[in-house]
């Protein structure tokens, strides 16, 4: 999506966020942790793979759930280039979200960089399989493509939490020694300062445009999928990181989607059209089913 393609709604939209989108850059470059990939890797441990030392899945024992975990958490941050172009199409030149959206992929990349590296450097997964698996996520750029800015800022406030939530979750399954637990908590430390700017970022297009961004909300919340959809076996790695209890539907409803609706208060919005109070109807009705599903999950487990 170039500028041409933007729509006046979206374009305006931006030009109310110019000075709110700056403000939340720079908190979150006050309060972003700088840290490297390289101290983070215990590199003294490394083997090559070789002939004489191929991958096996003894050299460091780890469930099915959590290898899946790692496998996807890793090959979604691998799909970067893609995600970063999705996020310019909806920017325009001179706005601080364009800012914005570099210093993201900086970071990023650095996700992968470290995650990819403890990875080979401990053996948590069959290199082979991953780089196969890279080659396919990435030849596809598979994406979300939201259609329009509140589309996208709503879905990734939903998303980079529920990124933050896989991380996390991934972590406490893993050793100190190897230091998986810190790689995997850094991690997610980015990754919840990235959601506090896109739901901040958010809930100041409530305040411009609340019945646009009440009907994002419902669409983008009841079509919610984590990125990664082009992963080869996607959904056999997900019902697997979802029985290990990583990443599931009482997950999803307690840590991002109770949190993510807490901070809009979109029961307490007035002047919204007809179409958006309909709408805000219509997501309270799917929050209430989601609660229930997430409490049956969580009763059978």
């Amino acid at each position: 999506m170039t500028i041409e393609r933007l729509s006046n709604s979206d374009y305006n939209l931006l030009n109310e966020l110019r000075e709110p989108t700056e403000k939340l850059l720079n908190n979150h470059l006050e309060n972003a942790k700088l840290w490297y990939p390289h101290e983070e890797v215990p590199f003294t441990g490394a083997i090559s793979f070789d002939s004489n030392n191929p991958w096996l899945p003894d050299q460091y024992p780890l469930s099915e759930g959590v290898r899946s975990a790692i496998f996807v958490n890793l090959l979604t941050e691998d799909n970067l280039p893609y995600y970063s172009n999705t996020l310019l199409s909806h920017s325009i030149p001179n706005h601080p979200l364009r800012d914005w959206n570099h210093q993201w992929t900086m970071e990023e990349w650095k996700h992968s960089a470290v995650i990819r590296d403890w990875v080979l450097t401990t053996r948590a997964i069959d290199p082979v399989m991953l780089e196969d698996g890279r080659r396919v996520q990435m030849k596809l750029g598979e994406v979300p493509e939201p259609e329009s800015l509140p589309d996208l800022i709503v879905y990734t406030s939903f998303q980079e939490l529920a990124t933050q939530v896989a991380h996390r979750n991934t972590g406490k399954e893993l050793d100190k020694d190897k230091l998986g637990k810190r790689v995997m908590a850094l991690v997610a430390g980015d990754e919840k300062l990235h959601h506090e700017f896109y739901v901040n970022l958010s809930k100041s297009a409530f305040e411009v445009e609340p019945s646009r961004m009440v009907i994002s909300a419902l669409k983008q919340l009841k079509g919610f999928k984590m990125p990664g959809t082009g992963i080869p076996d996607f959904a056999a790695h997900s019902r697997k990181i979802e029985k290990s209890g990583i990443y599931n539907i009482p997950q999803f409803y307690d840590n991002v989607v109770i949190p993510t609706l807490s901070r809009w208060d979109i029961d307490n919005i007035e002047s919204l059209t007809d179409e958006a109070k309909v709408a805000r109807d219509k997501l309270n009705r799917y929050v209430t089913m989601l609660s229930k599903i997430a409490i049956r999950q969580s009763q059978n487990n």
